[in-house]
């Protein structure tokens, strides 16, 4: 949409949608099945609600702003979503992330991710030009292929993915394992893709399998290299969809969404986590946190495009205020503490951000190495009654 050489969308679209790929394996990969029960109290139940409310909230007032029920839809998914990536810097930047505040935070962000993959199934479907009643049938099918599609990978998974990659990790070759991760999440992404499904949940499937495993921190430094340059694609691919020429005509619809983003998703998440016993201000500096919009949520407008849930003036409208409300939502990360005491007027001396330090009785050492002389180390630590963790390229 400016001066400068041009690149076909279409093939550029498709490099990119595989960055969107990796982006679901490596959350599943911190998602295994245990730590999703694990998480089925306080967690499971403040992540899940912040997505339904904020999504029905906003779905709500844009319905009533005169948009279609599917584009609604989109757009309270959208901005139910924050960036993991934002708040996770920030609070590690200024020493938060060990806070009562930074944990909770960042815990219910990275269960965000998760409840974004239901919506991979749902928008594209939302884009067929159907009765209700046709669509109500078409979504169901396409929710059953999920359950079938979670079903095929999950018991793939539990029967040859670790006999798998045992026999690739016995060869000791960094180039066969990294082969064989690609290989395989690709092989899963076909799968749901054949399904009439998106690329993307394969990966996501695939990734909660391999988290089961004992090669899960391998398997993610294997795949962080290509999940950075394929994102990088796809940031490019949102930038290219992004017309400033655009802008002057919807600029204030832009500014009212960035501020409903902040706003809706402060309020909601506060009043949450207040419900749960937590004091004001922790609250307050939770809801602050998760105000930021994501980058999931422009993964969404990107398919909700492509698959013409929306129209490109309410797509141009979305990325706008998902872009104005990264930059916001940054900025009220940062002064989170002086922003929370504020509302819950109190002075900042009266709540100082105390860390949540880990139990010492939990913590472990970490052995680099599991051969003659970490064996040694290892045994030494038993006979004193340390815990400890071993790691090794050979699965023996």
């Amino acid at each position: 949409h400016t001066m400068g050489p041009t690149v076909s969308m279409p093939e550029l679209n498709v490099l990119a949608e595989f960055g969107i790929v990796f982006l679901l394996f490596t959350v599943g990969l911190n998602f295994s099945l245990p730590q999703l029960n694990a998480l089925r109290g306080q967690i499971l139940g403040l992540g899940t609600g912040q997505v339904v409310f904020t999504t029905c909230v906003v779905g709500g007032i844009a319905w009533l702003a005169g948009l279609p029920g599917a584009a609604a839809f989109v757009m309270g998914a959208v901005f139910a979503q924050s960036s993991t990536t934002i708040i996770a810097s920030l609070l590690t930047e200024q020493g938060e992330d060990n806070s009562q505040h930074g944990r909770l935070g960042l815990a219910m962000s990275v269960f965000q991710d998760v409840t974004a993959v239901p919506f991979l199934v749902i928008i594209p479907v939302l884009g067929l030009s159907i009765s209700a009643y046709v669509l109500a049938g078409t979504l169901g099918w396409a929710l059953a292929k999920a359950v079938f599609a979670c079903a095929l990978v999950f018991f793939a998974g539990r029967w040859l993915l670790r006999p798998l990659f045992h026999l690739v990790a016995e060869h000791r070759s960094g180039e066969m394992f990294t082969l064989s991760v690609l290989l395989v999440a690709l092989l899963a992404a076909w799968t749901t893709n054949s399904l009439g499904l998106s690329l993307a949940f394969g990966g996501f499937l695939v990734g909660m399998m391999l988290g089961e495993t004992e090669f899960r921190h391998q398997v993610e430094s294997s795949i962080r290299p290509f999940r950075d340059v394929l994102l990088g694609l796809f940031f490019i691919g949102i930038g290219m969809r992004f017309n400033p020429a655009a802008i002057p005509p919807i600029w204030y619809w832009a500014i009212l969404g960035a501020l409903l983003i902040l706003a809706s998703k402060t309020l909601i998440v506060t009043a949450m986590v207040r419900k749960t016993g937590v004091d004001s201000v922790t609250a307050w500096r939770t809801g602050l946190l998760l105000s930021v919009g994501g980058e999931f949520g422009l993964a969404l407008i990107a398919i909700a495009l492509d698959s013409g849930a929306i129209d490109m003036q309410l797509g141009q409208i979305a990325i706008t205020s998902v872009l104005l409300s990264m930059i916001a939502g940054a900025l009220l990360i940062r002064f989170n503490g002086v922003i929370a005491n504020g509302l819950a007027k109190k002075p900042r001396s009266e709540t100082p951000a105390i860390p949540v330090l880990q139990d010492p009785t939990q913590s472990q050492v970490v052995l680099g190495g599991y051969g003659r002389v970490g064996h040694t180390v290892a045994v030494l630590l038993h006979s004193k009654g340390v815990p400890f963790i071993a790691f090794d390229t050979d699965p023996k």
